[in-house]
């Protein structure tokens, strides 16, 4: 076999993330009463109270009683609703928020159906009460934002892009946004946009480690190797267990070729989560550069024990057992990559008949 055909190794799946979705806390509905209170109001007040105290149960209590004493008590419905999904009772929320909404439609009931409806993975209907939100209320810059949450999964970027937008339009300081339409931009291989948009996340607020890896993804993709470190570097010291962030630095060791740099983040990376089998990959990638072969195979079989159908790493693999001329061990291993599907597997397997 040709042994210096295949320098290419592990550096596809070089691996980086997204920036996570985050929602914020929507605060109870409450009614200034008089000494005209009824009775049911002073069961919905007794109600607030105890949700504000996160005595969760004894909300649920009170809003009951306060519905039994005046079935058309819609705040007590939505409030009720609100307690429900606080202690992830999202069918009971749902039909509280539907209550609600029968008797008066509201902007935040249908958003807070629109969430318990999202907990229970009907992304439709969760959909069509974030576009309800948005019509009642255009400045609801979270419904915005939650929709974009799904277009995005669906990889229609354009689109959640436009509703990020809306969101930053209605929340100057939204930095979850900012993250979330750089994260879409990038997919769209606008790594400029990208770069704004996190780094107007990171003047919002440079707390959040995640943006600061994000950055350093989209500088690493622009091929700023350097600047990408910096902002991994950054992240690590928001976050010292951030494994990701230590794998992706690794990573931009890796593509400015210091191996030895790249397998210390690596390994610090598994040493923190020792089932990541990405670093487990890629560390084996450095070490092939280095001509390890035997420590890449040991990494690589490590990647295997923790996902058994890591395409790539059979493949790695089975290049580092060639070009320590075990051919039958190569083969078998490029057959594996081949039938999980890795991207250049069947071109190995043409020399091994």
């Amino acid at each position: 076999m040709n042994l210096t055909k295949r320098i290419l190794f592990c550096a596809s799946l070089l691996f980086f993330v997204n920036g996570v979705i985050a929602q914020e806390d929507t605060i109870v509905k409450a009614v200034i009463l008089d000494s005209t209170d009824t009775a049911a109001d002073k069961f919905y007040n007794a109600g607030v109270e105890a949700f504000g105290a996160k005595k969760y149960e004894d909300a649920i209590t009170n809003f009951s009683e306060a519905i039994k004493m005046n079935e058309n008590f819609e705040k007590a419905y939505y409030n009720r609703g609100l307690t429900y999904y606080s202690i992830d009772k999202h069918a009971e929320a749902i039909t509280d928020f539907d209550k609600a909404i029968s008797l008066r439609e509201d902007a935040e009931t249908y958003f807070k159906r629109g969430e318990s409806k999202q907990a229970l993975n009907d992304k439709e209907g969760a959909t069509a009460d974030y576009t309800k939100t948005v019509e009642l209320n255009a400045s609801h810059a979270k419904a915005y934002y939650n929709r974009a949450f799904f277009k995005f999964s669906d990889k229609d970027y354009k689109a959640a892009i436009d509703d990020y937008t809306k969101a930053i339009a209605a929340k100057k300081d939204f930095a979850y946004a900012y993250n979330d339409r750089a994260s879409a931009k990038r997919q769209l291989d606008d790594f400029k946009g990208a770069i704004a948009d996190y780094k107007k996340a990171i003047m919002i607020d440079n707390k959040m480690a995640f943006v600061h890896n994000n950055l350093g993804s989209a500088k690493r993709k622009e091929g700023d190797f350097k600047g990408a470190i910096m902002d991994y570097s950054k992240a690590i010291s928001l976050d010292k267990k951030y494994f990701i962030a230590y794998n992706n630095r690794g990573s931009a060791k890796f593509d400015a070729k210091d191996y030895k740099g790249a397998i210390t983040d690596f390994s610090k990376a598994i040493e923190i989560n020792s089932s990541y089998a990405y670093a487990l990959n890629n560390r084996a990638a450095a070490k092939f550069k280095l001509k390890d072969y035997k420590g890449a195979i040991e990494d690589c079989t490590k990647a295997i024990a923790v996902d058994t159908n890591y395409a790539y790493a059979y493949l790695n693999r089975g290049n580092a057992k060639e070009l320590l001329r075990d051919d039958e061990g190569a083969c078998e291993d490029w057959n594996k990559a081949a039938e999980l599907g890795a991207e250049g597997a069947k071109a190995n397997i043409g020399i091994c008949d």
